[in-house]
């Protein structure tokens, strides 16, 4: 891939970069690091805050390998979106799009209430003064998402990512992991939990009670749904089930995975156990403590 630097709002982004410090494929732009799916096309719209919102626009939001394509699912099944130009958007679960991947005037021909999903930071999720638009954000627990980042970077051709899993655990608690800062990104959306267009969810808890966590999401949407109802979206909605389906998935185009690899682990809580050694758990335990003191946010590791 071929880094590409290109001005917005009188800033530098810098896209496809790779560097010694950071030694993956990523995007780098006032001083944060993004993910690597902007391109010279996408950046300029998203970055520079171009998308228009229209009135009952959800955007489901998320750190990366947070649990963002099986959020996106549950929504799928609750709200039923019909994307009428499926090929225009490469990576989505069922019919909610990722939304940074595709220009926004590919978002024009969908009706209303659109669904997409997201892992742009918070100053980047488009935002309304007149519209009312809502937002849903699934958090997971970091000793976990930093497994699954690390797996999933080794598991991707475009990320580039080769280093050992001690390397990784050090780049992540530096603010450098694959959506940059995590605590960052948690954070600055923990501080909006109370405001009404904003479900704050944990992926922990949709694996304690999936039933009664899409009850709450179908609530939140303003879908009234018969509890027979969301107990067969809650089933269709299990791992096991979305991984029979490959839903979200991009195995369908091999190209993107190193050989022998999966889009799909274990969606399980607690796999840190299998990676952390005690020095390592003793200095992200440390961190962690650091960064949430005083904020109320807890997790449950497993």
């Amino acid at each position: 891939m071929e880094t590409k630097r290109i001005t917005i709002s009188d800033k530098v982004a810098v896209l496809n970069n790779k560097t010694a410090e950071i030694p993956f494929n990523h995007t780098e732009f006032d001083g944060m690091l993004l993910l690597h799916l902007l391109t010279e096309e996408t950046a300029p719209a998203y970055l520079g805050n171009q998308f228009k919102t229209r009135p009952q626009d959800v955007f489901l939001v998320s750190y990366s390998k947070s649990g963002s394509h099986w959020l996106a699912y549950i929504v799928n099944n609750i709200a039923k979106p019909v994307l009428p130009n499926k090929d225009d958007f490469r990576h989505r679960a069922g019919e909610v799009p990722l939304l940074e991947q595709s220009l926004p005037e590919k978002f024009a021909p969908i009706a209303s209430p659109r669904y997409m999903y997201t892992h742009l930071p918070y100053k980047f999720v488009p935002r309304s003064s007149e519209h009312e638009v809502k937002y849903v954000i699934i958090a997971r627990n970091p000793r976990d998402i930093a497994v699954s980042q690390f797996k999933f970077m080794r598991n991707m051709k475009d990320i580039d990512f080769n280093g050992t899993w001690d390397e990784f655990l050090s780049l992540f608690m530096q603010g450098n992991g694959l959506s940059g800062s995590y605590f960052d990104r948690v954070l600055e959306w923990w501080e909006h939990k109370d405001d009404d267009n904003v479900l704050f969810l944990k992926y922990e808890d949709l694996k304690k009670d999936l039933t009664g966590q899409v009850g709450v999401i179908a609530k939140f949407l303003g879908y009234q749904l018969p509890q027979e109802n969301i107990e067969e979206i809650a089933e269709k909605c299990t791992f096991k089930a979305m991984k029979g389906d490959r839903v979200g998935s991009i195995e369908g185009n091999k190209g993107l995975l190193r050989e022998g690899k999966s889009f799909y682990r274990k969606g399980i809580v607690g796999d840190w156990r299998n990676h952390f050694s005690d020095e390592q758990l003793e200095k992200f335990n440390q961190w962690c403590n650091s960064n949430l003191e005083g904020t109320g946010l807890e997790f449950d590791f497993g």
